[in-house]
């Protein structure tokens, strides 16, 4: 009964479910109020991410009439339910409870789902905008993946270990310094992986309107949202255990503070930067990051882990 109670607690609460949501919408608030204070802007009051969540769960759900009215209602689930499994494995704060040997590559599988879910989200829905957005998805998924793996990978090999715990209480000096160029890349990628600028290329409002999501609303695109959301919270701890971490300096408000600094870093290239054509985004992945990425994995081997 004791150890149903812990798992329960586990998925539901800390770290799942509950921990994530109220995560996520700090997150959110956050990341707007920064952009609006870069912007001259005075930004959105703390309870503004919660009240935009409630009124789409309350608005009418309406589909095209040739959509895949269950694909399209699965999608935007199995996205979430992706993003709420991988959390269940990163640290936080030190707390892995279900931590396991290999589950650093689970987890970089499970945060690739939303993607594919992305591109599958634009074509059963059947407009264009959204075809041409699922389309601009997969491609912008091709050109910063393979960086994104190799770059999280890097920290894997010096580290010893393809378990996240492991990876962060073996960091005597954090990966960041050792590993820049690993930090600076997987940092890009995760900017491609969230779709934020200027990486927002599948989403473009000035092009796109929404991308894949134009045909969405009411639940489906409040779940698409939350999904986004959880992703960021997800992604960001992943990248301040990799690269930030040390037993000693895991204490809560160390890793707040941590992660806090990553959620500034995303919210500042948003700002400073203009969104990049699809051409410019593939030619920075293949020809920039993938060769950054690989150096520093090639250095890392040679160094012996």
């Amino acid at each position: 009964m004791r150890e149903l109670l812990a798992a329960l607690f586990n998925l539901l609460i800390f770290p799942g479910l509950g921990f994530l949501f109220v995560c996520a919408m700090a997150f959110e608030w956050g990341d707007r109020r920064l952009i609006a204070r870069f912007q001259g802007r005075v930004g959105p009051p703390w309870y503004q991410p919660f009240a935009d969540l409630i009124k789409l769960l309350a608005k009418e759900d309406i589909l095209p009439n040739d959509a895949e009215e269950t694909t399209a209602a699965v999608l935007p689930m199995l996205s979430l339910a992706a993003v709420l499994t991988a959390a269940l494995y990163v640290p936080v704060a030190g707390y892995a409870p279900l931590s396991f040997e290999g589950d650093l590559i689970v987890v970089l599988f499970l945060l690739s789902l939303p993607t594919l879910a992305h591109f599958l989200a634009g074509w059963v829905t059947v407009g264009v905008y959204s075809i041409l957005g699922g389309n601009r998805s997969l491609l912008q998924f091709f050109s910063y993946e393979v960086p994104f793996l190799m770059a999280l990978s890097t920290p894997a090999i010096f580290n010893g270990s393809w378990t996240i715990a492991e990876i962060t209480a073996r960091q005597t000096v954090w990966n960041i310094f050792i590993l820049p160029l690993a930090f600076l890349v997987a940092l890009v990628g995760l900017i491609g992986k969230l779709k934020r600028d200027p990486l927002d290329i599948p989403k473009a409002k000035s092009e796109m309107v929404a991308g894949p999501l134009t045909e969405f609303s009411g639940r489906k695109l409040a779940l698409w949202r939350l999904s986004m959301d959880m992703q960021t919270v997800v992604g960001v701890f992943l990248l301040v255990n990799l690269f930030s971490g040390g037993a000693s300096m895991l204490a809560p408000l160390a890793f707040v503070f941590k992660a806090l600094a990553i959620l500034a870093l995303l919210s500042t290239a948003s700002v400073l930067y203009a969104r990049l054509r699809i051409d410019q985004l593939a030619h920075l992945g293949w020809r920039v990051l993938a060769p950054l990425a690989l150096l520093q994995l090639l250095v890392t081997v040679w160094m012996g882990g």
